[in-house]
Parts: C-alpha cells; sequence; structure tokens
C-alpha cells in the first residue's frame, strides 16, 4: 500500500474507534505524567537529600561517583527503573493498539497481563541493549514515540551550537543524525519481536534487520507522509484559533473567546497526541507483520455492547474536557497577563547583536545606552593571578594568538587587540572594565570562569577587592564553579551568586541566590519550584522572540541575550499592549505534540 492510502486508511481507522484510542493512549499519558514522573522526581530529590548532594551535573558526575556512591547507584536503579518503564508503556500500548485492531477481545486487565508478561520474560541484558537502542534511535525515534519519562535526554542548545560552529564537528553530528534515522528504520520492528514474539534481542535485531532489507525507504517515506500531514492538519487547526482570536480581539468578547479557544486548543493538542501516537504505532504493526495494507483491512466488530462503547467514549470524552479545564483555569492567569512579568534584560558579554568586540570597553559604552538591566560578562584569572575580562579559554579566535589567558601576564594580554564583528579593541582588565561600567552607570553580571591557574585563593582575592563595590553598586555574580559559588557565599553572604546550571536534571539546593539556566531544559517546573526557595532565575541564551515569550510565560526573572534590542522591543509589547491572540500563539509554542504531559 502507498504511503497516502495508508495514512488516509489509518486516519479513518482511528477516528471510527476513537473512543478506544484516546482511552488507551491519554489514559496511559496521564498515569506518566502525573503519576510516575512526579513519583521519580521526588524520589530523585529524597535520595540527594538523603546524600548530601546539593547539584547534579556534568561539573560533579565524578564528585558524585567517589564521594558519595550510594547517590550513584541510587540514581543508575532509577535510570534502570525509568528504562523498564518506558519499555512497559511502549510494550502496553502496542498490545493495546492490537487489541483494537482486532476488535478488542481482551479487556484492559487481560492487556496489562501480557504486558508484564512480556516484561518477565525480559532478560537483563535485553534491557541494557534496550538502553543503547534508546540512546541512538533518540533523535529519530522521539518523532514516533515519545514520553515525559524521557522528555529530558535533550542536548542543550549551547552544545548544538558549539558543534555546528566547527564544520567537522557539524558534518559529524548531521552524520550521526543520518545514521540514527537509518539504524532506527531498520529495527523498527525490533521492539515488537521482542515484546510480541519474545525473542532474544540478538535474535530480534537479526530479524528486525533482515525484515527491513530493500524496504528503507518505503518505510521512511511512510512516516515523511505521516508526519506532514500531522504538522499540516495542526497548522490549520492553530491558524484558525489564531486568526479568529485575532478577530475577536477587535470585540468586547476577546478575553471570553481567549478562554474558549485555549480551551479548545488543548483538546486538539490531546487529540492530535493520540492520533500521533495510534497511526505511527499502526505502522510499526504493519512493518512488524511485513503487510502495509494493514489500515485497509476491514474493521472487526468490537466485542463491546453498545452501552459500553457509549460509556468508554463518553468518559474519555469527559475526562478530556475536565482535564483541559483545568489547564484551561491555571492558564487563565496567563491569558489575564498576571503571569507575565516583565524579566531583567541581561546583555550577554556586553554587546548587542554584533555590535562591538565581546567583553571590551567600547562594546560596554555602546551597549550601556541601551539601558540593558545589567551587562554580563567574563573574568579570568592570568598567569600573575590579575582578573582579566575575557570569555574563551583560548585567545586564538579573537586575537590569532594560540595561547590561554592563564599562560600570559595581565600586562600581556593588554597589549594584545581583539577582533569580533567588524571591530576591533583592547582586552581590558576588570578594573578598566569595572570603572567603564561605574562612568556609565551600568550594572554588571560578572561571571568567574575558572582555569587551570585559578585557586580558592583568587576567589578570596576577588572578594577583597571588589566584594563592597560589586555590593554597593547592586552588581551580581555567577560562575559554573560550585566550589568559586560556595566559597562566595561563604566569604560574604551577602553577595549576589547566581549558579551556572546547563542542564536540568532535578532542582539543586544551594546557597546560591539565583539559577542560570541554559534554557533547552528549563521548564515552569524548575522556575515555579525556585520560587518557593525564593531563587531567582536567569535564562541564556534568548536570542528570538519565540524563545522570548516563552520565558516570559514561564515566568523568569532575568534573560540573557545576545540581541538586546529585540528581547527589549518583546518584553515590553507583551506587558505594554498584550493581545489575546499574540498570547494564544505563545501560548501554541508550548503545547508540545511530543511532550505528552
Amino acid at each position: 500500500m502507498g504511503a497516502w492510502r495508508f495514512w488516509a486508511h489509518g486516519t479513518h481507522r482511528f477516528f471510527k474507534n476513537w473512543g478506544s484510542y484516546v482511552a488507551l493512549i491519554f489514559g496511559t499519558n496521564l498515569v506518566i505524567s502525573y503519576l510516575a514522573v512526579p513519583i521519580f522526581t521526588w524520589l530523585l530529590e529524597q535520595l540527594l537529600k538523603w546524600q548530601n548532594v546539593s547539584y547534579v551535573s556534568y561539573t560533579n558526575v565524578g564528585s558524585i561517583l567517589v564521594k558519595t556512591p550510594l547517590a550513584a547507584v541510587g540514581m543508575l536503579v532509577l535510570l534502570l527503573a525509568i528504562i523498564i518503564l518506558v519499555y512497559w508503556q511502549f510494550a502496553f500500548l502496542l498490545l493495546g493498539i492490537i487489541n483494537i485492531i482486532k476488535g478488542r477481545p481482551k479487556t484492559v486487565r487481560a492487556v496489562l497481563r501480557d504486558t508484564i508478561s512480556s516484561l518477565h520474560h525480559t532478560s537483563i541484558s535485553t534491557f541494557i541493549f534496550f538502553i543503547g537502542y534508546f540512546i541512538v534511535i533518540l533523535p529519530f525515534g522521539s518523532y514516533i514515540f515519545t514520553t515525559p519519562l524521557l522528555n529530558k535526554a535533550q542536548i542543550p542548545a549551547f552544545i548544538v551550537n558549539f558543534l555546528l560552529a566547527n564544520p567537522w564537528m557539524a558534518v559529524s553530528l548531521a552524520a550521526f543524525y543520518v545514521v540514527a534515522g537509518y539504524v532506527g528504520i531498520r529495527l523498527m520492528t525490533l521492539l515488537p519481536l521482542m515484546i510480541i514474539d519474545q525473542l532474544p534481542w540478538r535474535q530480534a535485531l537479526q530479524t528486525s534487520w533482515r525484515q527491513s532489507a530493500h524496504r528503507t525507504w518505503r518505510y521512511l517515506w511512510h512516516i515523511l507522509v505521516i508526519l506532514l500531514m500531522v504538522t499540516v492538519t495542526i497548522g490549520i487547526l492553530y491558524a484558525g484559533i489564531y486568526l479568529f482570536q485575532l478577530w475577536l480581539d477587535t470585540t468586547k468578547f476577546a478575553m471570553a473567546g481567549a478562554t474558549i479557544n485555549l480551551f479548545i486548543m488543548e483538546i486538539v493538542t490531546e487529540i492530535v497526541i493520540c492520533y500521533t501516537a495510534a497511526i505511527f504505532m499502526m505502522l510499526i504493526i504493519a512493518c512488524y507483520r511485513q503487510d502495509l495494507t494493514l489500515p485497509s483491512r476491514p474493521t472487526l466488530t468490537f466485542n463491546e455492547p453498545a452501552k459500553l462503547r457509549r460509556w468508554t467514549r463518553g468518559t474519555v470524552a469527559a475526562g478530556m474536557v475536565i482535564v483541559s479545564g483545568l489547564l484551561v483555569a491555571f492558564n487563565l492567569v496567563y491569558l489575564n497577563g498576571l503571569a507575565i512579568t516583565k524579566p531583567i534584560m541581561i546583555s550577554h558579554r556586553g554587546v548587542d547583536d554584533g555590535n562591538g568586540v565581546q567583553n571590551t570597553i567600547p562594546a560596554l559604552i555602546k551597549t550601556s545606552r541601551e539601558k540593558p538591566d545589567y551587562i554580563e560578562m567574563d573574568v579570568q584569572i592570568t598567569k600573575d593571578h590579575q582578573f582579566v575580562v575575557m570569555h574563551d579559554n583560548n585567545l586564538k579566535s579573537l586575537a590569532g594568538i594560540n595561547k590561554k589567558p592563564y599562560q600570559l601576564t595581565l600586562a600581556q594580554l593588554q597589549k594584545l587587540t581583539v577582533h569580533e564583528n567588524g571591530y576591533q579593541a583592547k582586552i581590558p582588565s576588570f578594573d578598566q572594565y569595572l570603572a567603564a561600567a561605574r562612568q556609565h552607570h551600568q550594572k554588571l553580571l560578572v561571571e568567574i570562569k575558572t582555569n587551570k591557574a585559578y585557586t580558592r585563593a583568587d576567589t578570596a582575592k576577588f572578594i577583597a577587592k571588589y566584594g563592597v563595590s560589586l555590593r554597593t553598586n547592586h552588581d551580581q555574580v555567577h560562575t559554573l564553579s560550585y566550589r568559586v559559588m560556595t566559597d562566595l557565599k561563604q566569604l560574604d553572604h551577602s553577595q549576589f551568586v547566581s549558579y551556572i546550571l546547563p542542564y536540568n536534571l532535578t532542582f539543586p539546593h544551594t546557597d546560591a541566590n539565583a539559577y542560570t539556566m541554559e534554557a533547552t531544559t528549563l521548564n515552569d517546573h524548575f522556575v515555579d519550584k525556585a520560587g518557593r526557595f525564593n531563587k531567582k532565575v536567569y535564562a541564556w541564551d534568548i536570542d528570538d522572540t519565540d524563545q522570548m515569550d516563552q520565558m516570559m510565560f514561564m515566568g523568569v526573572d532575568g534573560i540573557i541575550t545576545d540581541k538586546l534590542h529585540t528581547m527589549q522591543t518583546e518584553a515590553k509589547t507583551n506587558t505594554d499592549h498584550p493581545s489575546y491572540a499574540k498570547l494564544l500563539l505563545t501560548f501554541m509554542n508550548e503545547l508540545s505534540l511530543t511532550d505528552n504531559s
């Protein structure tokens, strides 16, 4: 069967028995999102609290392994539990949809028993293989099967940008995605073979690879057609809602219309999530059976009385209405504009859209005229243990010298000229930069970057020399080093210090006044929890208006941006002249078909 006919017949089959499909997928997602995820989050927090682990990041993985092995073992156990639950979720949906296709001869309880039975016959080596399988196909497989259990399995944007900036790394990253996609397609029937036929993973791997031989392009075309039609459908529906709200904004019914439209958006998103999962599962089952005509086969008569069928559909509809209604009630605060707090604007590395050389005084002066709340800049230690303003750990990119800042004295560094964005300037000392900031009444967010020459004595020196001045002028400090952060707070408790986190795995409990969080894994749960602990949240790097709107929706306290003026304009528009259509458009960006929450 061709891809277009497969999609058409699959869509017809889904909507003919929509109650059963939605009950299965929506119900599973509710259990995962509102029961399993909170339990795992709570267990992780309790584990870290018990072991006195303040935070988890790539910067302290070695320390956790060496100093708190019980915490490391506990996190490994939780990871295995999550993997098992992911496997169970896939198995339950797979067996449940097969049951629906067959006319529901089995009850939900029987399908659950079959799922548990498939887990019971799964060996430890299979789960280990399953972890590796998911790591390899995750970039590709997330478009087909997603779960909130793995919503943090993302590559942070700053790492992707770093890789893309290097041509060879960019090619390698692209090659990885191509290989991952190819492997994902060749192994599309792997999990059904393991779950349904209960084959050992080695045999399932060989069988799946053999079954997909000479069918790769055909399977890929089916996937692309489904993705295209899902994207077009949701695009048309959202566009209709947006345009309707644009008209409503010109009437006295704007707020009431926005409330109804938000409710419709929630319902539409939930149905499309269920539809997408169901039709992709149909494709996987069809590939497993090596029969792409599966959706066009006559639907078997359902093994249920008409009264029970009506009850199922009524219960599903009521459940979706209740959940959507609760979400709308929560987000009415957002529609009223009360949740949109204008975040402070922080210019990243002291520049705005390439208006100078980063971390230099001419750029500071130029950017300060745009009235940012703070200018974020970087300091490093030099060979003679002075503080120089520099971000990169190597001078080659900006100064054309293959040296690290700590390999030169401050005097040597100050003689160098750095070039960027068509501008040039001298490398300043922190004293010079600080004096220029004072002269132009500009507050700073100082990032202390560590290197091989940096010692704890340098932190003490920094506080002794600059602490009073920074406090007096309401400057702030942030750092990626946990030791530097804790030393700063111990040496000067009243100093405002933010701890930089490149990844959101679990909420940290530290002495920091704020958390500077990379935006990729930042979510409203983190922001809400930070608020409960009186911690500020700064998001970086926010360089487009959609991201800005999302950060304002989350309620972050500040944004660090390379495009200061653009973000200032967007924030002012959102707070001074908000339109319900614009707010709904922002909320559409928050609703994700891959979130399953």
